[in-house]
Order: structure tokens, then sequence, then C-alpha cells
């Protein structure tokens, strides 16, 4: 399917959270894990892992060890909070979508 310019960006950036989202879950099975192992697991280019690592650092979600990556006790702690930003992105994205769809379905 084509890339159609008002959805790209979002496209672009649902494949990064599904690939952040892919580590913290690799995270929750086996920690401390690096990035070469991560990226056995995964099947992620080291790269990406590593610029995952950054942002999920930056963002408070994960912390570096001697041994590799861990998840920290804030965002294990804010659960509840994470999915509810979570559910309401969703909820957005979706208005978003009705609403084109009805746009394109008048015409």
């Amino acid at each position: 399917m084509e890339d159609y310019s008002i959805f790209k960006e979002i496209n672009e950036d649902a494949d990064t959270l599904n690939r952040h989202v892919l580590i913290i879950k690799t995270l929750l099975h086996e920690q401390p894990l690096g990035i070469i192992k991560i990226s056995q697991q995964t099947g992620i280019p080291e790269h990406k892992i590593r610029y995952s690592l950054r942002i999920l650092e930056r963002d408070g979600i994960i912390e570096a060890s001697r041994e590799g990556a861990i998840l920290t006790s804030t965002f294990l702690d804010r659960r509840d909070e994470i999915l509810k930003y979570g559910k309401d992105v969703i909820d957005k994205i979706e208005s978003i979508y009705n609403d084109i769809k009805n746009i394109l379905e008048s015409k």
C-alpha cells in the first residue's frame, strides 16, 4: 500500500512505538540485557535497539546497569497511568480516522 503523506509520519511513529514495546516486553521476561542480546532475541538491528534504548532511558522507562538495560521501578509502578495514556492516544487516532472516513465517504 502506498504511503499517503497525512499518515506517513504517524505510521513511522507506530513502527517505532512497536519496537519500544517489544524491547520492554523482552526486558520484562529477562533483565538486565545488553544491545546485542536484545537484538538477538527480537530480531531488531542493533542500531535501532541503541536508538530505542536512548529514548526509553530519556523517558525514565529503562536505566543502564553494568550488565545491561533494566526497567525502572517508576515505570512498573505507573502501569495504570501508562495504560490510560496509551488508550487516550488510541482513542484520538481512532477519532481522526473516523473523521477522515466520514469526509471521504460523503463525497
